[in-house]
């Protein structure tokens, strides 16, 4: 993808003295090393592009003063020349305007920032809705992957299960007045939602940014009302710079190949138009780069940011790695873990060497004295037909009173993460699964995660439980928690239970059914999730009663290929009481 060149005509918001309203190779702050370019006109002092950073003493004694504000920089993936910071009042964001008023930070950075002049603040126009004053969650269905309809189906088996759910991130918080449609603009994104390939050179990125010409008014601001005026601000300082600084993108030759920075360099163009542009040192290119460009004007690379200079426009990086071509899954999957800085390697034979060795392991003896012991009891679990990591189970036991014992099992997984070991401290810096429409990147080992700790079918499993006694209204009259030891009768899928659900008295054939531990009975399985439903229901609605708003958000869901696990369709996901968010595992 091409990217838009930084050729920004800036005004005085937030713009050092003396700045070019030229950026590129041969203007201002275009040379790492460059004593033949433009700079020799100004008897080889270079302008500077940006202002120096405070120091960090003064940092520290203006946001102790408040005459500075720190927080988490935002910029607009539309509008990449629009960035804010949230204000620390809660009251409308802070607007900061334009990559010299950045300072070259990056979108995530933790920044501190100065207030300019009120009459420099952004100037909000009567008929702008305040969802245009806040750029910082705009709709997360890239540009590149809108097309002109929905994969309304796969191409095989849309009426099986989803092989992958992903939860859409719109909420009201998209706007300032709380206003947005969430529905109406997933279901708009859906609808033009395709998998496509990324034809390159079809953006006009190389057009000069502009701005809305009455964003900023010559009139007096003061005679504004106050709801008018966004503050605005500009970057004096990066407390931490949380943005990874690698990219992905595409490879070019410089323009003006007279210049000593054509025999040096090539220009990186990331993909993500957040990213400046960065000058690459040629050794870092492939070999027959220069001779034939155009046979990589389709080749994904990485690149890394290792410094950006006050005195230049495009920041210095080193090129990690060629990915492969753009638009096909892998190399584009792979690029987008490493521009968020996702570990994705194979856990190290160190980390390995943390879990038990011997297989099939087994409980220590020990264990069953210090825990207690729920393995005579019809536990189960309910998950998505294709989950590996069962991770928790269910259990509803009618009791003599006409109560119910109902308990939630979770895998117990901190007895195979000693603290301080290299596995807890992988771990640690993971701090989270990633899931990936066709992956999963798992915070822990295989191992752990679908063998040891993962709550299959009739194998002894160690857990940590939470057990309820509840009234067939859901009230809770005890609890209890603790270590225990579980052994899941079956596993159903959500679709298993749902027949369960629509069918309370109808006998399920053993066929349509997994298969159930010889110490219980389907019957009794389906008995406890009619219980299980029964008093969710009871739950729900009393919360409702008690002034609980519901704020379901719509989510995709994709099919996979089975044969290549690449994704192949996709169609809105559908919540039924066996899938439901607001299940009793979530109960209070």
């Amino acid at each position: 993808m091409s990217h838009p060149d930084y050729r920004l005509n800036l005004r005085p918001l937030g713009t050092p003295r003396g700045v070019s309203s030229l950026a590129g190779p041969c203007g201002a702050g275009a040379s790492p090393g460059d004593k033949k370019s433009k700079s020799k006109t100004i008897r080889g002092k270079k302008k500077s592009v940006f202002e120096t950073y405070l120091s960090k003493e003064d940092v520290s004694e203006g946001l102790k003063r408040g005459t500075l504000i720190q927080g988490v920089l935002r910029i607009n993936p539309k509008k990449f020349h629009e960035a804010f910071i949230p204000s620390p009042d809660g009251d409308r964001d802070i607007f900061i305007d334009g990559v010299v008023a950045r300072n070259r930070a990056l979108n995530g950075d933790l920044v501190v920032v100065n207030l300019l002049p009120e009459e420099q603040w952004k100037v909000i126009k009567p008929e702008s809705n305040d969802k245009e004053t806040e750029g910082a969650y705009e709709s997360d269905l890239p540009e590149e992957l809108c097309g002109s309809h929905l994969l309304q189906q796969s191409l095989k088996g849309y009426n099986d299960s989803p092989d992958v759910i992903i939860e859409a991130q719109f909420d009201d918080s998209d706007s300032e007045d709380g206003h947005g449609n969430t529905q109406n603009a997933l279901i708009d994104g859906v609808k033009k939602l395709s998998v496509c390939v990324h034809e390159k050179g079809k953006e006009d990125a190389g057009a000069p940014v502009t701005k809305d010409e009455d964003t900023f008014m010559s009139q007096d601001t003061r005679a504004l009302p106050e709801k008018s005026l966004q503050r605005s601000a500009k970057v004096v300082y990066i407390l931490e710079k949380k943005h990874s600084r690698a990219a992905t993108g595409f490879l070019k030759l410089l323009a003006d190949k007279n210049s000593e920075l054509f025999r040096k360099y090539a220009l990186f163009s990331p993909s993500d138009h957040r990213v400046p542009r960065v000058y690459v040192p040629l050794k870092d290119c492939p070999q027959d780069f220069v001779t034939r460009p155009k046979d990589y004007a389709n080749t994904l690379f990485i690149c890394r940011i290792v410094d950006w200079r006050e005195d230049s426009n495009f920041a210095l990086g080193q090129l990690a790695k060629s990915l492969g071509q753009a638009g096909e899954i892998e190399p584009e999957t792979e690029g987008i873990l490493t521009e968020y800085g996702v570990d994705f390697s194979d856990f190290s034979s160190e980390v390995l060497e943390c879990l038990p060795q011997g297989l099939p392991w087994t409980i220590p003896p020990e264990e069953f004295s210090k825990r207690r012991d729920l393995r005579k009891d019809c536990v189960f679990t309910i998950d998505p037909s294709t989950a590996r990591d069962l991770d928790d189970a269910l259990s509803c036991k009618p009791i003599a009173d006409g109560n119910f014992e109902v308990g939630v099992h979770i895998a117990d997984v901190s007895y195979f993460v000693p603290e301080g070991s290299s596995l807890d401290k992988v771990a640690a810096e993971r701090a989270t699964s990633v899931y990936l429409v066709q992956k999963v990147v798992p915070m822990l080992p295989r191992l752990l995660c679908e063998e040891l700790c993962s709550l299959n079918p009739m194998t002894d499993k160690l857990t940590f439980s939470v057990i309820w006694t509840l009234t067939p209204k859901g009230k809770i009259l005890s609890e209890w928690f603790g270590q225990t030891i579980i052994r899941s009768c079956t596993k159903l899928s959500y679709e298993h239970a749902q027949s369960m659900i629509e069918g309370p008295t109808r006998k399920i054939p053993e066929k349509e059914l997994p298969p159930v531990s010889p110490e219980h009975t389907s019957e009794e399985v389906h008995r406890a999730v009619l219980n299980l439903h029964g008093i969710a229901k009871e739950l729900r609605k009393q919360r409702f009663v008690d002034g609980a708003l519901r704020l379901d958000q719509l989510k995709l869901a994709f099919t996979l290929d089975h044969e290549t696990g690449l994704p192949q369709g996709c169609h809105i996901y559908e919540y039924r009481d066996s899938n439901n968010r607001w299940n009793i595992s979530q109960q209070p």
